[in-house]
């Protein structure tokens, strides 16, 4: 195995024990974030280089605005693997410069209005079939697995995508394994089931570019095969990595789909507030992807020379952690910031990033997670944690809390 050198830590003062596999840090993890939001960045030294977290808004928004010091492509090899989130395929966000622009250049006419109008119709369509499931069902429910899970399967990778059931099933056990993939010990191969389904997930994504290629079907997808910019367009490649990216980023939607029902739910005076009058709903769910969008991390970055933020020192070769879920929850920027308020109206919330690689789908998420909580709310205005003290339980992969059930009942 290739040994890597590492760089060292400037100051052992400001190393700090954290484990974010354990299930003592997700139990925590509200809390202990919240004090990254008011303290400068922090060294945290586990298997691979050492991490740099970045809490603070200012300093957070310095990170995703810089690529010059913080560049999103980073190394290969031993120690690197867990920063590896699609296990070799490279998507944009974690590109930089003129390849970067070039891609997300190509990738805008996909999200045309008109697009978005249609996968509007589409989702709210779904999620009405969605309740009506569970009607059936009721009156007990699982929030986050017949409804905030679903998001995923039913209202964008079945509109967007155009995947029937078996398809989706490909992607959702790939999307199962990732958390595994990026927890491998440096040097270790990936494990079986992972490059199982890693290849059944590729298999699938071919299978689909040359049905696009052939026109059989208009859809999202359809768009980016078929996207042109002054005779440029993206390579089998290009399009591979997005297909990949693409999941990764829609299944990002039900964990905070999956924040916002906690959030809404776990404050019933709130709740009532936004039965009476819908009209409230859009500022409430940016209030819960700011408080409850549960992506403590995001993309790394990786120092390119020395430098610093906030007052810490980062050598060349750190791995750069910016936690948007920090920067949210900054006092200097938000009061008060673990307080529920439906009517903060939050500005420049950080869940979505900032800069070159602020998320392109951030319309598309938004509009999801709204039509999910007006339709739900206007269905079943009587529906209710079923036990008032619940405790969330968070699973998932480093650098994401996505809760592992949401019981709860229709009257």
């Amino acid at each position: 195995m290739v040994s890597i050198a590492f760089p060292e830590v400037p100051d052992s003062s400001k190393v700090v024990d954290l484990d974010f596999t354990s299930a003592e840090f997700r139990k925590n993890a509200h809390k202990l974030v919240a004090e990254w939001a008011k303290n400068p960045p922090f060294y945290v030294v586990k298997d691979g280089p050492p991490q740099v977290i970045v809490g603070r808004y200012p300093e957070v928004n310095e990170v995703f605005l810089d690529a010059q010091r913080f560049a999103s492509q980073l190394p290969k090899g031993p120690g690197y693997e867990q920063y590896d989130k699609f296990i070799g395929t490279q998507f944009m966000t974690q590109m930089d410069g003129d390849q970067h622009a070039r891609l997300r250049r190509l990738l805008m006419p996909a999200f045309s209005s008109r697009r978005m109008q249609q996968l509007e119709t589409d989702i709210t369509g779904v999620i009405d079939k969605m309740l009506d499931d569970i009607e059936r069902a009721g009156p007990e429910f699982d929030g986050m697995e017949q409804y905030g899970a679903k998001l995923v399967v039913g209202a964008l990778v079945a509109t967007m995508m155009g995947l029937n059931e078996e398809r989706r099933q490909i992607l959702l056990d790939y999307q199962d394994i990732l958390p595994i993939a990026i927890t491998i010990k440096p040097g270790q191969p990936y494990p079986a089931e992972c490059q199982a389904a890693t290849k059944r997930a590729t298999d699938l994504a071919h299978q689909v570019i040359t049905e696009r290629r052939a026109g059989l079907r208009s859809d999202f997808l359809a768009d980016l095969v078929n996207a042109r910019d002054q005779g440029d367009k993206l390579s089998d490649e290009e399009l591979f990595g997005m297909i990949f990216g693409l999941f990764g980023a829609i299944a990002a939607t039900s964990r905070s789909a999956g924040g916002a029902l906690y959030t809404i739910y776990a404050h019933p005076e709130a709740l009532s507030q936004m039965i009476a009058n819908h009209g409230l709903i859009p500022d409430a769910v940016e209030e819960c992807l700011r408080i409850a969008n549960n992506g403590y991390f995001t993309f790394a970055r990786v120092a390119t020379r020395d430098t610093e933020v906030g007052g810490t020192a980062i050598k060349k070769g750190m791995i750069v952690r910016p936690s948007p879920l920090a920067a949210n929850y900054d006092p200097a920027v938000f009061p008060d910031p673990l307080r529920f308020d439906i009517y903060r109206k939050p500005k420049r919330i950080m869940s979505f990033a900032v800069g070159p690689h602020h998320c392109v789908g951030n319309i598309l998420g938004r509009t999801t997670i709204t039509i999910a909580i007006q339709r739900l709310l206007a269905r079943f205005p009587k529906a209710h944690l079923a036990d008032p003290n619940f405790k969330p339980t968070y699973i998932g992969a480093v650098g994401e809390l996505r809760l592992q059930s949401l019981p709860m009942r229709i009257q």
